[in-house]
């Protein structure tokens, strides 16, 4: 085979990064600003902490559709466990976050964790997958 025959058989097997996995580490980048300005506002606004408070399980939920929606797909072409089970631990601290510590200084705590966590997550599916899909 050819250089110019390699290089186009080998561009063609280049595969896109799914908008999951873009989509889950933008929702947990969100979540992270959110968790951090949170009390600031709090602070400087008490009227917010109502508003602002009932936004955790909204993102919750939100969070842990993408998850689905990313590590599942994302498993079944590089069969790797490891960013499911980063997101299970994401999910776990931010639920901890949002049914445990609610308004508590831990809240934020749990929540930066969780949403750090589950960044983590979608990058290390991101990485697995190309690499399977450039290796495979």
């Amino acid at each position: 085979m050819r250089a110019s025959q390699r290089a186009v058989t080998a561009h063609a097997h280049h595969h896109q990064p799914d908008p999951q996995d873009t989509l889950g580490q933008v929702l947990s980048a969100v979540c992270m600003v959110h968790c951090v300005t949170t009390p600031l506002v709090i602070g400087l606004l008490p009227a917010a902490a109502s508003v602002l408070g009932g936004f955790h399980p909204v993102l919750l939920v939100g969070v842990s559709a993408v998850a689905v929606w990313a590590f599942v797909p994302g498993y079944r072409r590089h069969r790797s466990p490891q960013p499911a089970l980063l997101a299970l631990a994401g999910i776990g601290l931010l639920a901890a976050a949002t049914l445990l510590f609610h308004g508590q200084v831990w809240d934020a705590v749990f929540s930066v964790a969780g949403a750090t966590v589950m960044m983590a997550a979608h990058w290390r599916n991101r990485v697995l997958q190309r690499a399977c899909c450039t290796h495979g």
